[in-house]
């Protein structure tokens, strides 16, 4: 049986890349939760492709190489356009509701504090503001 997925959110891919972020610890820790449980084969790990390429390429075949890549479509883009919610969104964030909800991930590892009024199931690192 498929384990169920989580989606690594551009704001956590960002954090990781980057030494300097002032939530990189919290990121940090979150992620090494996450690949505990990959390697324990009891959930899988994916990303969009398009936040995964943004990242440094010496990251991608290490830190990030746990991580499947889920392909943007063009069909997505245009789900993505119609949305309409009830908060305040971007298009990129639209997208990325259109990726999880075509693709059946209902979990999200992520730092933006703007999916906390959907109805995923959160994997968030704890203190970070």
């Amino acid at each position: 049986m498929t384990p169920p997925s989580v989606l690594v959110e551009r704001s956590l891919l960002v954090a990781l890349s980057d030494l300097l972020d002032r939530r990189v610890s919290a990121a940090s820790e979150c992620y090494l939760g996450l690949v505990d449980r990959y390697e324990r084969h009891e959930i899988r790990l994916r990303a969009r492709a398009d936040h995964l390429e943004a990242t440094p390429p010496e990251l991608r075949g290490t830190l990030f190489a746990p991580i499947e890549t889920v392909h943007v479509a063009a069909q997505f883009k245009r789900a993505a356009a119609r949305l309409e919610l009830p908060f305040e969104f971007d298009s990129d964030m639209a997208v990325t509701l259109v990726v999880m909800r075509r693709e059946r991930i209902k979990r999200i590892a992520t730092l933006d504090r703007r999916f906390d009024a959907m109805k995923f199931e959160s994997v968030e690192p704890e203190h970070v503001d």
